[in-house]
């Protein structure tokens, strides 16, 4: 068998299990690669962790069997590195979703800004690389009161991306927060009782002219035997509610200020959370919801202080 070069040695890729009992040459190869690519142990760690890309999954909730109304929260985009974030629209949703005992919260995506690799974006983010950002998150989610379940959006993707890196947000923050439960990248459903489903979305296109262009063919692009009864889409950054084929449809807004990306496209951010009420009839001829009311909290970018009245 022939032997291999320097150069195909080189570009071999060091391995978890290689590591243990591995030379000196071993480490010093993999300490200039850590180098070469701004890479933190720890973040090597976590993109060693997350495996394979991970489907959506139906988490199903208990609320017994006789349950009528359900209250939760829900809020998207946070993008939680950039410069934009807002950390005191974060700190009134806490407060917001405690006061209101909410029993439970949706997260639509794009927990973190990521790092994109487009010129000049490395100047919007006041958090670096994946290590900063994560253990920011991670301090941030563990603030909020109740369960969250979550999905990955496509910023939360660059790092699993890129490079094929591999890493996964939303499970390395399940890790880290007690109560955040990743549903997958893309999408994930929630059952709030037998067949009645709240789903989770996150796309990866370009926006509408029309706000409501994007959700409404959403809602049109499920077919009959898999329709949810709700549904909240993040990614756009905008907020509305409209219902369309007995499906409550949501557009989720977001708790990043207009980028410079955004600007560019004349695009705006639609800052704030929600609270969503749903009643509900769990079983019978007429199972599903029977009636649903929805709260928005706006954000303004001034010196305007949020109180919760």
């Amino acid at each position: 068998m022939a032997k291999k070069s320097d150069k195909q040695k080189n570009s071999e890729e060091i391995t978890a299990g290689s590591i243990v009992g591995a030379s000196d040459q071993d480490l010093k190869r993999l300490e200039k690669l850590l180098h070469k690519h701004n890479m933190s142990p720890a973040e090597l760690e976590a993109i060693l962790k997350s495996g394979r890309y991970k489907p959506s999954q139906v988490e199903k909730l208990d609320f017994g069997t006789n349950v009528k109304k359900i209250r939760y929260g829900y809020f998207s985009d946070a993008h939680i590195g950039h410069k934009k974030f807002h950390e005191d629209l974060w700190d009134l949703m806490v407060r917001t979703f405690k006061s209101a005992s909410v029993q439970f919260i949706v997260d639509t995506g794009d927990h973190l800004e990521g790092m994109s690799g487009r010129p000049g974006h490395i100047y919007e983010l006041n958090q670096m690389g994946y290590q900063q950002q994560m253990e920011y998150a991670a301090e941030l989610y563990n603030q909020l009161p109740v369960k969250v379940f979550g999905i990955d959006g496509n910023h939360d993707q660059w790092y699993f991306k890129k490079n094929d890196g591999g890493a996964i947000v939303g499970a390395d923050l399940e890790k880290r927060v007690m109560l955040f439960k990743h549903l997958g990248q893309d999408e994930g459903d929630l059952e709030l009782a037998p067949g009645i489903i709240l789903k989770l979305f996150h796309p990866n296109d370009g926006s509408a002219y029309a706000i409501s262009y994007k959700l409404q063919k959403l809602v049109e692009s499920f077919s009959g035997g898999e329709k949810p009864a709700i549904v909240h889409q993040g990614h756009y950054h905008k907020a509305m509610y409209m219902f369309t084929r007995n499906v409550h449809a949501f557009e989720s807004g977001t708790l990043c200020g207009q980028s410079s990306f955004m600007r560019g496209k004349k695009l705006p951010a639609h800052m704030g959370f929600g609270i969503v009420d749903v009643w509900i009839n769990p079983k019978g001829p007429k199972k599903g919801v029977t009636r649903l009311q929805h709260e928005w909290i706006p954000y303004y970018e001034s010196s305007h202080k949020h109180t919760i009245l």
